[in-house]
């Protein structure tokens, strides 16, 4: 099972969004990279058990003890040849099949937080719960059903297409930004997919909002030792693209860095996070 993975070197940095591996003191867990705290311990999110093949926690803090192991993955969905068969052994998986609204959330989900040959490794091993079990606890499906409460359920939904996110890749989003003291912004994506159609689709979640900015987001590698994005707000559907004003996406980025203080969120005017895919 640790084939895939290198031994963390010694004093070695990693970037935010790699996968990690702790084994050591009957503990065998991984993580997603968000960053280095101050005294170089790495913050990790969407902690997995992989002994018990669950998951732990939505954040946590790896501080290596002596006799632990540490190991990260290289690789990538974007890269690795073992891409097609692991994605594939999800789709066909009877929940994914069953809940399409969330399809592509899973799939961000999976990409994040596995390499792909460890899915095909739980299939030789015969070990598949240990990919769907995470799954179902993550969305609160399957055996694991149960009501949340809706404005954490939107933002967890969204951190995930936040890690994610290669350096290059975008999404659109949806937001609900108020100018209150007590209020928790809401984002939504669901990919590239212009903003009237992920307008449509919001509706019928259990976490509904109407949305007063929309525009995209861009992943560009790391800023200060966190995953960095920049932000704009330029939706035609919502706002004046490519005419959005600067302080319109400052409003949207301080939102974001609310939200989701792990990642860094820089604002730009009009459409200044446009990806390569049409999206409007």
């Amino acid at each position: 099972m640790l084939d895939p993975f290198t031994p963390l070197p010694k004093g070695k940095t990693l970037e935010p969004g790699t996968i990690v591996r702790r084994i050591g003191e009957g503990k065998d867990q991984q993580g997603h990279l968000l960053h280095y705290d101050e005294e170089g311990n790495m913050v990790l999110a969407n902690i997995l058990d992989m002994a018990e093949g669950t998951l732990l926690a939505a954040h946590g803090l790896l501080k290596p003890r002596p006799g632990d192991r540490l190991y990260y993955y290289a690789s990538s969905f974007t890269a690795s040849p073992a891409s097609g068969r692991a994605l594939a052994l999800v789709r066909k998986w009877p929940l994914f099949i069953r809940h399409r609204g969330l399809q592509e959330r899973i799939i961000s989900f999976i990409t994040a937080i596995y390499a792909p040959e460890q899915i095909v490794q739980f299939e030789k091993n015969d070990s598949l719960p240990f990919l769907f079990v995470p799954i179902q606890q993550m969305f609160r499906i399957g055996r694991y059903s149960e009501r949340r409460d809706p404005e954490r359920l939107c933002n967890e939904a969204f951190m995930i297409w936040l890690e994610s996110l290669q350096r290059g890749d975008h999404i659109t989003y949806l937001a609900l930004v108020m100018e209150q003291k007590h209020h928790v912004p809401r984002f939504y994506s669901i990919g590239t997919k212009p903003h009237e159609e992920t307008a449509s689709l919001l509706k019928n979640e259990e976490y509904n909002f109407r949305p007063t900015h929309g525009g995209h987001i861009k992943a560009m590698g790391v800023k200060d030792g966190l995953k960095h994005f920049i932000v704009d707000a330029g939706s035609t559907y919502l706002g004046r693209g490519v005419r959005t004003p600067l302080h319109v996406a400052i409003a949207a980025a301080a939102a974001l860095k609310k939200v989701y203080p792990d990642f860094e969120f820089t604002p730009l005017e009009g459409r200044g996070a446009f990806g390569t895919q049409q999206s409007y």
